[in-house]
């Protein structure tokens, strides 16, 4: 596996040595190391997420600083990076290796192999194959079940955005679909002035927007604006039942 991977100028001010390669499903692997600072960054270009970038950078086993390099922000990259471990673990950089410290359970092969051969001599012994004591030798840190809770929400809630954010991205499409049903509502209304057809026309257009929301633009459906639609449309269609 060590073939696959290419020297490269970094690109990255402040390291010395780098390396590239590319898997075979197209995703862009490169690890940029600085000597004297024993600093390793790591980067994942993958491809099934259109190109989207993330990085990491560590000292001697500590991770620093994880990063969605695409957006700017910082985003825990373990999910990102993990799946890549072993090709990360064949880097031809026996020092850049000892920098990463086991982190994302990046570690070189012959070390991997022996740590997977005393858990399965641990589970013939009847012992727990989850044993740690190799966990401060490669720096591994695992997670407790509340620490990956809360390391998935706070992965949602980055995947979310800011409330800034979520408004900017879904404020035109609910004005359109405000414009479209209010415009296609005052047609009827005026094509037969029945105000029973008019809350009709309301009611289907709240139902409509709420589909285009699931099912066009493939998010959560705003039910302030359907609710407002419907709401409307009972109101005009009381008042054309009971009083016209």
């Amino acid at each position: 596996m060590k073939q696959v991977w290419r020297k490269q100028k970094p690109r990255t001010p402040g390291f010395i040595r780098a390396f590239h390669m590319v898997t075979p499903w197209g995703d862009v692997l490169e690890a940029e190391f600085n000597f004297h600072e024993k600093l390793v960054r790591l980067t994942a270009e993958i491809k099934e997420e259109k190109g989207r970038i993330y990085a990491t950078t560590i000292r001697n086993g500590v991770v620093l600083q994880e990063k969605d390099v695409s957006s700017g922000r910082a985003y825990p990259v373990f999910r990102k990076i993990w799946p890549f471990r072993e090709l990360f673990g064949a880097l031809p950089d026996k020092d850049l290796l000892s920098c990463i410290g086991g982190s994302y359970e990046i570690y070189p092969p012959h070390e991997h192999e022996d740590l997977e051969d005393s858990y399965a001599r641990r589970e013939r012994r009847g012992g727990s194959p989850f044993s740690t004591r190799y966990d401060s030798v490669f720096g591994i840190i695992r997670e407790t079940r509340f620490q990956r809770w809360r390391r998935k929400r706070r992965e949602a809630r980055l995947a979310l955005g800011t409330p800034w954010e979520r408004f900017k991205r879904r404020i035109w499409g609910d004005v359109q679909d405000l414009c479209f049903g209010l415009g296609t509502a005052s047609f009827v209304y005026y094509a037969y002035y029945d105000y029973v057809l008019l809350g009709w026309s309301l009611a289907c257009m709240g139902m409509v927007a709420g589909l285009l929301d699931f099912l066009v633009r493939k998010r959560a459906i705003l039910m302030t604006k359907v609710l407002s639609f419907l709401s409307l449309g009972s109101y005009f269609f009381y008042n054309g039942f009971v009083y016209y």
